[in-house]
Order: structure tokens, then C-alpha cells, then sequence
């Protein structure tokens, strides 16, 4: 793969723009672990100047976020390069021991912890039938039964009191693979695509809402790479929200007095587009005012937790967080609005363990369960 994008590696003119927008050098400074470094590590290895082993900080400072590649002027597809030289680790056996087990654990169990069932039915609600067949189908993604259990109860409770016509997997649902392609197992993922689209397709549904940013994009963009598209519409369950409101079956009972500041997910925002859906949503709650980071739409932040970063390096994923954590404090915002599990993840996390009162993260679907 490595070689079929080799003379794009090198039409790089060193303007070091992605620089500019990756979050990993906006909150180090350091070169060695922003974009640019990974077209450098490219080169390096294209030219046989250096092994795998001699990159893997390069290389594994990244979550594939995209958002270097939407601002590169010589449209180098960063993400790509870094999924190859990965492909490289997984051939040489050089895949960081963190990394591997996560992903043997997803390929062996279809789960990031190595559970199987059971870890997808630990966020349903108690007392709720599901139907057989619905018109949505509802999948919660990893972090709502890892952590977040409270983004998947008041999901289902929003939809039900709308009247949508949805059911779940549940306990057979399983991980989607994005973290495979992006540490360059390309094969499992194609079998982990063809596994989970069959299954859905098995149900009838016409619709998926996803409440992982991740997910969204691996069976809208990545599954027609890689294996082929889904015979059903993949909406994130921002879209859904957007569309209950027009339709006037969300009403708010409660006033929001606060400054809020919203995040856009790499993985829904960026490569959909998705920038003014969730602000709609947001505006649209009584008494709330919505501020903008510096870096927001194509250029916004990534939260530095996606792709296992913060098993291999806690300390540089945490000072993304922080970094964003610090812009909306200095912003008078009083919370974070997030729409991806795993950015409420990361920075509610650091916000307790930091000790920091004056700010919370908070979900949109948890958001406007709180205002209705």
C-alpha cells in the first residue's frame, strides 16, 4: 500500500500546514510528533533510511483524524500513509504490545476488552422490550457499554418518547474495526465489515443511527473501501436528533442559562461535513449560548484519545485534553459539548482527574435529555 502511494509521500513541499492543525504538535510544539513527522517517517522509510522500530513515536502519536489532509495544499492523504507504514509493523511484528492486544482482542471477541456478549449487554436499560424489526436500528459503539452507559439510557429514552420506530443489536453487537485499519490489519477488518453489514442486512432495517463518531465514518466511508457499501442509510445519531426537532417531536421544557463551547468529532464533522447539524441542535435549547474554539469545523481539535493513544502515550494524549480543557475555561464556557462517546471521554475524564470545577463535557443526547 506503502508503495502505491510513494510518489504522493514526496510531492510534500515542507509547508508544514498540517502542523498547523494537528493537536498533537499544537499542544507539545514538538516536530517529532506533529503531522509533518509522519511524511518525514514516510520518506525515511521509502528511502530506506530507517526501520519501523526507528519511527514508532512518529507513527503511533496519531489518531488518524484527517484533519492535516483537509488543509495539506498537495492533498497528501496523511491518514493513509500512516495506516501503511503501520500494515509495515503489523508484517514486521513491531506493533506495540498495547496496540496488538487491543486489536487481537477485537478480532478474537469482537470486543476492545476481549469480552463477548456480555459487554454488549451491559448498558441496556433495565424494563424496556425491544421490537424484532424496526425501521432504525440504534448501535451504541464501544464506549457507551465500556463507560458511558448514561449516553445510551437517555438515547433510547429521547427516541422512545419521539415515537421512533428503532430497536437495538444489543448483544450482538459488535466493534466496528476502525481501530484495525488504522493499525493496518487490513484483512481482519474486511472480515469484521463483512460480519457486521451482513448481520445488519440480516434485520431489514432501513436505517443505522450510530452514537459513535467512529463507527459513523467506518461503515459510511471506510466499509466501501474496504469490502462494500451497506445496503442501509448510516446516520449518526446527531442527524436523528436534528430531524425530531424539525419535526417538531422534541420539545424543551427547561432553560439552559450557560456558555457552552462545542468540540466537532473528527470522525463525524470532518469527513461528512457534519459542522452545523449539532450546532443547530445546540442553538436550538432555550437560554444556552453557544462560543467556538480557535479550531473549529475542518481545523477543529481532535480530543487525542482515538486509536489507542492513550495506552502508549498517556502523558501526550492528556495534554491535548488539557489544551482544550484550558481554550474553554479561558473562553467563560461552563461546559464542553461533545458528539462522539470517546472525546466525552477523554476530556470529562481529565476534568475529574484534574480536579476542575468550573467545567463539564456533556454528550448531546445528554444535553437535551437535560432540556427536555
Amino acid at each position: 500500500m506503502l508503495e502505491n502511494i510513494k510518489e504522493t509521500v514526496f510531492s510534500c513541499i515542507e509547508c508544514k500546514a498540517c502542523n498547523d492543525v494537528c493537536s498533537f504538535y499544537l499542544s507539545s510544539r514538538d516536530e517529532n510528533i506533529g503531522a509533518w513527522s509522519r511524511i518525514k517517517a514516510a520518506q525515511s522509510i521509502l528511502n530506506k533510511e530507517k526501520t519501523i522500530s526507528d519511527i514508532v513515536r512518529e507513527l503511533y502519536t496519531c489518531t488518524c483524524c484527517g484533519t492535516c489532509e483537509l488543509i495539506c495544499p498537495t492533498n497528501i492523504p496523511i491518514s493513509d500513509v500512516v495506516r501503511s507504514l503501520r500494515n509495515l509493523a503489523v508484517k514486521e511484528g513491531k506493533v506495540p504490545e498495547p496496540i496488538a492486544n487491543l486489536c487481537k482482542n477485537i478480532i478474537s471477541s469482537g470486543s476492545m476488552t476481549g469480552e463477548g456478549p456480555e459487554y454488549w449487554k451491559k448498558w441496556i436499560p433495565d424494563g424496556i422490550r425491544f421490537p424484532e424489526k424496526a425501521e432504525y436500528i440504534y448501535l451504541v459503539g464501544c464506549m457507551v457499554p465500556f463507560r458511558l452507559h448514561e449516553i445510551g439510557h437517555t438515547t433510547v429514552d429521547i427516541f422512545s418518547k419521539a415515537d421512533l420506530d428503532f430497536t437495538i443489536l444489543g448483544e450482538q453487537e459488535r466493534c466496528c474495526g476502525l481501530l484495525l485499519v488504522d493499525h493496518g490489519f487490513f484483512d481482519e477488518a474486511k472480515k469484521v465489515a463483512e460480519s457486521n453489514i451482513a448481520k445488519i442486512e440480516e434485520k431489514g432495517v432501513d436505517r443505522v443511527v450510530m452514537a459513535c463518531a467512529a463507527c459513523y465514518h467506518t461503515y459510511k466511508h471506510i466499509y466501501p473501501r474496504i469490502f462494500r457499501k451497506p445496503d442501509f442509510e448510516v446516520l449518526h445519531v446527531v442527524e436523528v436528533l436534528s430531524d425530531l426537532i424539525d419535526q417538531g417531536k422534541i420539545e424543551f421544557s427547561k432553560r439552559i442559562e450557560e456558555k457552552v463551547v462545542f468540540l466537532d468529532p473528527c470522525h463525524f464533522a470532518k469527513t461528512s461535513k457534519k459542522y452545523e447539524e449539532p450546532r443547530k441542535i445546540i442553538e436550538s435549547i432555550p437560554g444556552i449560548e453557544l462560543l467556538e474554539f480557535s479550531k473549529n469545523r475542518n481545523e477543529g481539535y481532535c480530543c487525542g484519545a482515538p486509536g489507542g493513544i492513550r495506552l502508549l502515550f498517556r502523558d501526550i494524549s492528556n495534554s491535548v485534553a488539557m489544551m482544550i480543557i484550558r481554550e474553554a475555561l479561558d473562553l467563560g464556557a461552563s461546559r464542553i459539548i461533545t458528539a462522539c462517546p470517546l472525546c466525552m471521554f477523554q476530556l470529562a475524564s481529565t476534568v475529574r482527574k484534574q480536579g476542575i470545577k468550573d467545567l463539564k463535557v456533556t454528550d448531546i443526547p445528554l444535553l437535551l435529555h437535560e432540556a427536555i
